[in-house]
Parts: structure tokens; sequence; C-alpha cells
């Protein structure tokens, strides 16, 4: 896919949406992409808070290996 098409296709996603969030997102991630805006700024209060949560988690050893978290993924969901 040329340059010229990925920028026709990104535009005309832009122009068919109408959902704030969205576009929101979108424009957060190329500030972020582009090195305007760091993405941590473009979090939420709620977010931040949740991606802090985390860490204090896993410097504590309240963590799991991925390999156990994609079992228990796999025996909830099955094989989809």
């Amino acid at each position: 896919m040329s340059v010229a098409e990925i920028k026709n296709n990104l535009h005309r996603m832009v122009v068919e949406t109408d959902d704030p969030e969205i576009l929101a997102q979108i424009a957060a991630l190329f500030a972020s992409l582009l090195g305007e805006q760091d993405w941590w700024d473009l979090l939420s209060n709620e977010e931040k808070k949740k991606i802090e949560l985390g860490e204090a988690d896993s410097e504590a050893g309240r963590s799991a290996p991925y390999s156990q978290v994609k079992e228990r993924v796999k025996d909830i969901l099955g094989n989809l």
C-alpha cells in the first residue's frame, strides 16, 4: 500500500466517524508519535492510577508470568 493510499484510508476513517472518543484517541496517538506530546500526559487520572497500581503489584511480587496468564485466558475463553 502506498503512502497516498494509507493517507486516503486514514482520512476516510476519520471523516466517517462521529465518535469523539475515537477521534480524541487518534489525535492523541498522532501527537505522541510525532513527539508533540508525551503519551503519559494523554492518559486520564484513572488510567494513570491503574498503571501505577499494576507497577506496585509487580514490584511487590503480585504478578504472574505471561505463560500462566495465557493459559488462564485459554481456559476461560477456549480456543476461539
